[in-house]
Formats: C-alpha cells, sequence, structure tokens
C-alpha cells in the first residue's frame, strides 16, 4: 500500500514536472518569439529614425540652400529695382529735356521771325548800330548844350540879379521844384535866418522860398524868404515882413513856391 501511494506520488509529481516543465518551455518558446519580434520592431524604428534623421539633414540642407539663394534673388531684385529707378530717372530727363530743346526751338524761330520783321521795318542790324551811334553822338551835343544853355541862363540871371540892384527892378529867380530844407538858425533883431540849403541842391541869391512848420493837417504857412547870399551847402535868406504870418523858428522848413 505504501509502495502503491509512494508510486502515485511519485507519478503524480512526475506528471506535474512534465506539466510544469511543458509550460515553461512554451512560455520560453513564446518569450523568445517576443523577443524576437520586439528585436525586429527596434531594428526598423532604428531603420526608421536614421532615415528620418537622414531625410531631415537633406531637408536642411535644402532649406539652406533655398534660403541662400532667395537671399540672392532678393539682392538681385533690388539691384534691378535701384537700376530701374535710375534709368527711369535718366528718360525723365532726356524728355524733360527734349520739352525744353522743342520750347527753345520753336521761340528760336519765333525770335527770327520777329527779328525778319523788324529788319523789314527799321533795317539790318549794322543799320541799326549806326542810327544809335548818331543817335549818341547827337544826344552828346544835346546834353553839351543844354549844360551849356544851363551855364549861360544862370550867367543871364546873376547879371539881370546884378542889373536889377541898379535899375531897382524886381527879377524873379527860379528855383529847383524839388527844393526842400530847413532852417537852422534865426536872427529876430535883423530879420534873416541860415538854411541848410546851398548852391549844391540849386539855391540861387535873389530866389524866394517858403517856410512852413507841422505836418498833415496842422501843417501851415509861416513866412516868405528872399535868399540873400550862397554857399557849397549853406544859405543866407532874409524874412519878408509882408508874407510874414508867424514867428520864423529853428527846425521849421522850407520849400519851393512850386513845390
Amino acid at each position: 500500500m505504501v509502495r502503491l501511494l509512494l508510486f502515485v506520488t511519485l507519478f503524480a509529481l512526475g506528471g506535474a514536472g512534465w506539466i510544469a516543465f511543458n509550460n515553461v518551455s512554451t512560455k520560453i518558446d513564446q518569450l523568445t518569439e517576443d523577443l524576437g519580434t520586439r528585436t525586429t520592431e527596434r531594428d526598423d524604428a532604428l531603420a526608421a529614425q536614421t532615415k528620418a534623421e537622414k531625410e531631415r539633414d537633406d531637408f536642411k540642407d535644402k532649406a539652406d540652400a533655398a534660403t541662400a539663394r532667395a537671399s540672392r534673388l532678393q539682392d538681385s531684385i533690388g539691384t534691378l529695382q535701384q537700376e530701374v529707378a535710375r534709368q527711369t530717372q535718366r528718360a525723365n530727363e532726356h524728355e524733360k529735356n527734349l520739352t525744353q530743346a522743342t520750347a527753345d526751338l520753336v521761340e528760336s524761330r519765333q525770335t527770327s521771325e520777329r527779328w525778319r520783321q523788324f529788319e523789314m521795318e527799321y533795317g539790318t542790324r549794322d543799320s541799326i548800330k549806326q542810327r544809335l551811334a548818331t543817335l549818341d553822338s547827337v544826344t552828346n551835343e544835346r546834353d553839351n548844350f543844354v549844360a551849356e544853355n544851363s551855364i549861360l541862363l544862370g550867367r543871364i540871371e546873376k547879371l539881370s540879379v546884378e542889373l536889377s540892384r541898379y535899375t531897382g527892378t524886381s527879377v524873379k529867380v527860379a528855383l529847383p521844384t524839388d527844393l526842400a530844407g530847413k532852417v537852422t538858425a534865426v536872427d529876430s533883431q535883423y530879420d534873416f535866418v541860415v538854411l541848410d540849403v546851398g548852391e549844391d541842391q540849386g539855391v540861387r541869391e535873389h530866389g524866394e522860398v517858403l517856410v512852413g512848420r507841422g505836418a498833415g493837417a496842422e501843417a501851415q504857412l509861416v513866412g516868405r524868404l528872399r535868399i540873400l547870399s550862397v554857399e557849397k551847402n549853406r544859405s543866407i535868406a532874409n524874412i519878408m515882413p509882408d508874407y510874414k504870418t508867424g514867428d520864423i523858428q529853428t527846425g521849421d522848413y522850407v520849400f519851393s513856391e512850386r513845390n
């Protein structure tokens, strides 16, 4: 009985061991198969990673090349734009010059036509120059005559004044119409004044000037003077009592009767 139990026990242990071994062997085979699968997947993943990294590097190189090319193209575009602007400016300048040249040509033709008509009416340039030279000569002769005539008239006037002193007649002496000056001194006792105008301003002996004071609405006539003696830039005049409307003072202005 004991042997039978021992046999059964050993048989059971052997069966259990065989079953356990069989299960372990199956598990080992499955793990080995899984390991092979995982190894293959790992190798595939590494290969894919290597390929992806290579593609990434290739793409980066292409991107860098594209960026460099884009930069070169941008520089070329900038250069072309500058050239276009320069050529446009030159074209505008040429157009402006052409317009100006056309206008100058039209004006030259008009001037030429006007000058041709002028020559037809008044003669050639040489004849006009000759006439102008003759006119200058005649003008100079006239100016000399006027100057001499003025000197002679002055002498005649002085002689007339001198003569009037002996004959007692009154002589009218003309003074410049734009004569203007001031009274610089007054002698009330002897009724004479000193003026700041003289021979250089056209003052002559026995000429008469008016004396005024104030300006605008306040202007008033205060007297009349007769020139007694004349110097270069100064003269002495007598106060004419018949025309005196007030006391003549230093600073009063004098002017020609026809001013």
